[in-house]
């Protein structure tokens, strides 16, 4: 009898005890990309790989995977904030994707632009390259121009 009342409070203990839950990624490796970064793309032509300029963006990557971004190639009046995602795929490797509204000069919308990057970071966790492919579609939703990129980012702290 004695052994089936300690064999019943074993099982009753963890109805009471305190446990916790989470549903985010326990990993450490998955976390060393949130934050924010301090970042200056290059644009390039996707055929030839020649420089057509640089500009300065910053990125925040937030935990449980949003993406925020804010670039200074085009005037706030032409385009929309960019909100994304981004994901661990493996050590030291992420992707990111975000999107933007674009508007014409009499602030119209002209289409939205959707940015995939793949990313590279540091082993010391305090800079990162990237390359990134840009689709530029139409009110519609038809792509009318593909362009690439690279950047390399730091981190702002």
């Amino acid at each position: 009898m004695k052994i089936g009342r300690a064999a019943l409070a074993v099982l009753i203990l963890p109805m009471f005890a305190q446990m916790s839950v989470s549903a985010q990624e326990p990993r450490d490796e998955y976390r060393k990309l949130e934050g924010s970064w301090n970042t200056v793309v290059t644009r390039l032509n996707c055929t030839t790989g020649a420089v057509l300029g640089t500009f300065p963006a910053m990125f925040t990557y937030s935990q449980g995977g949003t993406f925020w971004e804010a670039g200074t190639n085009t005037p706030p009046t032409l385009r929309g904030p960019s909100h994304g995602f981004w994901n661990f795929e493996s050590r030291g490797m992420y992707t990111a994707a975000f999107q933007f509204f674009r508007f014409n000069a009499d602030g119209t919308l002209a289409g939205r632009a959707i940015v995939r990057q793949q990313i590279q970071l540091s082993d010391d966790w305090t800079t990162y390259a990237a390359t990134a492919r840009t689709q530029l579609l139409d009110v519609n939703g038809n792509i009318i121009a593909t362009n690439c990129s690279s950047s390399l980012s730091t981190r702002f702290e």
